[in-house]
């Protein structure tokens, strides 16, 4: 079978299994009912996720499972999450799969080897973006689009590095692509849930630690910088309002563009998504550059992220506090 005909029948299984997905769990009642801390009003099918999981499976599966340990890394969190989001697990549950997943990707990229110094606060630091990745997984089709972003520019940096099979960056695409279609609406007909932004997370951490490994350089994580810059000031402004950070909230920047500006769902998801799109693009530029060069040009660019996120939550305190 040629490699353009599996990915047309993936993509048609994928269809097949959205459909079969939606009558169970209308049947079921797998639906994330809003609350004061929603984003949505109605209620919503949730787990729609399932999707991406699906089609990095037929990748493993139809190419004799390479890459076991990111394969169970996938399949471990995949099953915990789905789990939480049928019935709400603890959090020593989800952690404790979690950090299991970052080890199997750790033993995957034989990350072993480095001294336990680099280990222990990297560790910490691909939780952190697992679990940044979650909490923005908000509104309609910031996920979808921010992702979509993210491997798409994986797959371009890949096209000149050749770190990994490009195939699981194109299933992966898939997999975002067929979710999309049932997400990217004013009315979604279901959402990502656990299943999906937590297994699409470890997925991309996996990718940008081959990379940042293989090219001796911090500069790859860029291309998630704006979820991480979002992600991070919130936890460091919930932090030191001696907040709960596991507690759910609408602290998040792109939450205020929708909560207090009224902003469109989708046109939130997008703006993210060309932000992304523009930062990767200059990333793209100099990744072939110096690592000096490469850090001249990325950190006045995360400097002005900061500031603008800052200055933007700022800005709608006034309307808040009304």
């Amino acid at each position: 079978m040629s490699t353009i005909t599996l990915f047309i029948i993936t993509f048609l299984i994928l269809f097949l299994c959205a459909y079969l997905y939606i009558k169970a769990a209308q049947k079921f009642g797998i639906e994330d009912v809003p609350n004061h801390r929603s984003s949505h009003s109605l209620k919503t099918i949730r787990g729609g996720g399932i999707l991406f999981v699906i089609s990095l499976f037929i990748y493993f599966f139809t190419q004799s499972l390479p890459l076991p340990y990111l394969f169970s890394a996938i399949f471990l969190v995949a099953v915990v999450s789905f789990v939480d989001d049928l019935k709400t697990l603890g959090t020593l549950s989800r952690l404790g799969a979690q950090i299991i997943a970052v080890v199997l990707v750790f033993y995957q990229l034989n990350l072993f080897e480095n001294s336990i110094f680099l280990i222990f606060p990297l560790i910490i630091f691909c939780l952190g973006i697992i679990n940044i990745y979650n909490f923005m997984d908000g509104i309609n089709g910031i996920t979808g689009f921010y992702s979509l972003v993210v491997l798409l520019s994986v797959l371009v940096l890949n096209h000149s590095f050749n770190g990994i099979d490009y195939q699981i960056l194109v299933f992966g695409i898939l997999g975002i692509v067929v979710f999309g279609f049932f997400n990217f609406r004013k009315k979604a007909i279901f959402f990502a849930g656990d299943i999906g932004s937590i297994s699409i997370g470890v997925f991309i951490t996996f990718l940008l630690l081959l990379f940042s490994f293989k090219l001796n350089s911090p500069v790859p994580f860029m291309f998630i910088a704006i979820y991480l810059v979002d992600g991070g000031v919130t936890i460091i402004s919930r932090l030191l309002k001696k907040e709960n950070i596991l507690k759910p909230h609408k602290s998040h920047l792109y939450q205020n563009f929708v909560h207090v500006k009224s902003v469109n769902h989708l046109t939130v998801a997008v703006g993210y998504a060309i932000v992304q799109a523009i930062v990767n693009s200059i990333v793209l530029l100099v990744i072939h550059k110096s690592l000096q060069t490469q850090l001249l040009a990325t950190i006045p660019l995360v400097l002005l992220l900061i500031l603008s996120h800052v200055y933007l939550n700022r800005s709608l305190k006034p309307r808040i506090a009304n």
